[in-house]
């Protein structure tokens, strides 16, 4: 049974694209209710990862989780400020209320 769904018109076009994309890697023509089967395989195949990158959704780590970074860490007899830890990661320094 199908059903319905709006989307939007550029995303119409990256669908084609996409099939376009299908029908030449694999030599078959894909329609798009195949590939959008398989996106969705996909998704769920990668569950969480999806989600997060996609959505940018997270959760807390686990007490585990968190262990397991903290075991990550070790010194490496750098001295570093913010101000150059922030421009390594932000590319500029922050301004700090003070």
């Amino acid at each position: 049974m199908g059903t319905t769904v709006r989307v939007r018109e550029e995303d119409k076009e990256k669908l084609e694209r996409l099939r376009a994309m299908a029908t030449v890697s694999s030599g078959r023509k894909i329609n798009q209710e195949r590939l959008l089967g398989a996106l969705l395989d996909d998704a769920l195949s990668h569950g969480e990862s999806f989600l997060a990158e996609s959505f940018g959704g997270s959760r807390p780590l686990s007490e585990k989780e968190f262990e397991r970074v903290l075991s990550l860490v070790s010194d490496w007899g750098v001295e570093t400020s913010s101000d150059e830890i922030d421009e390594v990661v932000y590319g500029r320094a922050i301004r700090r209320k003070k």
